[in-house]
């Protein structure tokens, strides 16, 4: 029987495929939180990664931003040379959480800021391999990438390693904030498109953080992505994600109320990370202390 979120140790998420992890996520009920960290970037604390702070503050899962399938790194755990264990395997043998990572549709030349989060079958690969449990997909529409192009990597990508990886596509980088009726129809479209493909998930703007995404058109969506079956993942972006608390904690109400699966809290809070702090409010708003301080003090020996 698969644990719920709420209750899962680092052994039970080892056990767990993507469609355990889905539903794990799916009866914990809007009270999962998921932190972003930038790879390259140094903690704030010394001696302790990102990863391992934004665990220590209540995250369930950990998404790591700028990762480099042909270049492993985190800063502050050993390369797989050193450790003989790959850097994010390591890591989630330390937080004892599921890894998620980002991949990006583009065509960037390599000084592109999408470059090292560009997506290839031979990337994806090696990220498998590597130890990642989470992918979220996005188009780049710069490189003239449209949600079509990310259906296509869904469905391959679900077709080469079916449950051994949850999928999460996130459309919004494609389409404008759906602020009228025809903005909207675009957005279920596209989620039923990817949902039909593959995908576990959809990755849609926290109401708050992007300019024009309001709570009402945001709760329409996250129904129709759940009618589907799909999981909402909630993105908290923007620089929000350093806000002052109050804002956090009603970002969160708001967020809860919409309907969301997880909150991500993305990595522009403090040197490449949300605020430790605001991880923290965000999942006492969300879940309550018992929950929170649970998922703190939980051991990755557990």
């Amino acid at each position: 029987m698969t644990k719920r979120m709420l209750d899962a140790t680092a052994s039970d998420f080892l056990r767990m495929n993507a469609s355990d992890l889905a539903r794990s996520i799916r009866e914990t009920e809007g009270r999962t939180v998921s932190a972003e960290i930038i790879c390259h970037y140094e903690s704030p604390v010394e001696g302790v990664s990102l990863g391992e702070l934004s665990a220590a503050f209540g995250a369930d899962i950990i998404t790591l931003d700028f990762y480099d399938p042909d270049a492993p790194a985190i800063v502050g755990i050993p390369r797989e040379e050193e450790s003989g264990v790959p850097s994010l395997q390591h890591l989630k043998e330390l937080v004892g959480l599921p890894i998620a990572i980002n991949m990006a549709l583009t065509g960037e030349a390599k000084d592109g800021w999408l470059y090292s989060r560009r997506y290839s079958k031979d990337r994806m690969s090696k990220a498998v391999n590597q130890g990642a449990d989470i992918v979220f997909l996005y188009g780049d529409p710069t490189s003239g990438k449209t949600v079509e192009d990310l259906v296509e990597v869904v469905q391959a990508t679900k077709e080469a390693y079916g449950d051994e990886l949850m999928l999460v596509g996130v459309p919004d980088v494609t389409l404008p904030p759906p602020v009228h009726e025809k903005g909207i129809s675009d957005y279920k479209q596209a989620h039923a498109a990817i949902l039909k493909a593959g995908a576990e998930g959809i990755g849609l703007v926290m109401p708050g953080s992007k300019q024009g995404w309001r709570i009402a058109p945001t709760a329409e969506l996250t129904d129709h992505v759940h009618s589907l079956g799909g999981l909402v993942w909630l993105i908290m972006t923007g620089s929000v994600e350093g806000s002052p608390r109050e804002n956090i904690q009603q970002m969160a109400l708001n967020a809860k109320m919409v309907g969301g699966d997880v909150y991500r809290l993305d990595e522009a809070g403090l040197s490449g990370m949300p605020l430790p702090e605001n991880i923290l409010e965000f999942s006492l708003t969300v879940r309550g202390k018992r929950h929170t301080y649970r998922r703190m003090a939980l051991s990755a020996k557990r």
